[in-house]
């Protein structure tokens, strides 16, 4: 009986003990619980706490970088105004660089073009010198027996006859013979010369136009062109081109003398022929 007692004692105990040790273990597992939801809700708090610090860096950090921004676009504005400034001004440079070309081009043409001036003028000169000692040469004897003058000017050489060498009177236009002779004779010398250009002249005096011929010549006008065109028509037919001639009047307006003597009117009398080489 007392061994069944002890076995049922020794039973119970071993239940109280179980249910102690579960009532432990449950404890246990309640203190263990809390604990990790402290540790958890420390950790987390932690966590929470460093991510707003790192927001606040973050905040303070993004304030610093928009100042800067500002900063950088303030500098940036005033780059790209300098920049536009710079382009404009080197546009400009390059518009009067084009201006200095363009001008540069046309001083080398006008250069070229005074240099080719000069040149024609050399030439013209030297040809005009060249004319004038043929002309010299060849119209020798005429000069000397006082039927032509020649004269050198800037740009031409005038062969100046008087009318009575190739006219017969003084209100007349058709050539004598010895008249047409001695034109005859200057046309071979142009053909020899070639010169450019030949302006035929014709001058009278001052004195009215007689009643018996006032028909024929009208005016001095009238006389001096007839004169003019008689020497030229005797020029055609010794085949100087007719592109190279020219026949003018001045009538009495170009005196080279006094009209008011016989010798200064018979002076003006005349035909001038201009050879422009």
């Amino acid at each position: 009986m007392k061994t069944g007692c002890y076995r049922g004692y020794w039973r119970m105990s071993r239940i109280i003990a179980y249910f102690v040790i579960i009532i432990i273990a449950l404890w246990a597992c309640a203190h263990h619980k809390d604990m990790v939801e402290v540790n958890e809700y420390n950790n987390i708090s932690n966590q929470l706490k460093l991510c707003r610090d790192n927001i606040k860096s973050l905040k303070k950090e993004n304030a610093e970088l928009k100042e800067k921004l500002n900063l950088s676009n303030q500098e940036m504005q005033s780059l790209s105004s300098k920049l536009k400034k710079c382009l404009d001004k080197k546009q400009y440079l390059l518009d009067e660089n084009i201006k200095c070309l363009e001008e540069s081009k046309m001083l080398i043409a006008q250069i070229a073009n005074f240099k080719g001036i000069i040149h024609d003028k050399r030439q013209a000169k030297w040809r005009l010198n060249k004319d004038y000692e043929y002309i010299i040469s060849f119209l020798d004897k005429e000069r000397l027996e006082g039927r032509v003058s020649v004269i050198k000017e800037s740009d031409n050489i005038k062969i100046v006859i008087p009318q009575r060498m190739i006219f017969p009177t003084a209100r007349s236009a058709w050539l004598t013979p010895r008249g047409n002779r001695l034109i005859k004779k200057i046309a071979q010398g142009m053909k020899v010369m070639k010169p450019g250009y030949i302006q035929i002249a014709g001058h009278t005096d001052n004195t009215p136009i007689p009643e018996g011929i006032e028909n024929v010549y009208p005016t001095n006008w009238h006389l001096g062109l007839a004169r003019a065109l008689s020497v030229l028509m005797v020029f055609e037919v010794q085949g100087i081109q007719k592109d190279k001639l020219c026949a003018i009047s001045y009538g009495e307006t170009k005196p080279i003398a006094d009209n008011s003597s016989s010798e200064g009117r018979a002076m003006n009398r005349r035909v001038e022929i201009a050879i422009i080489p």
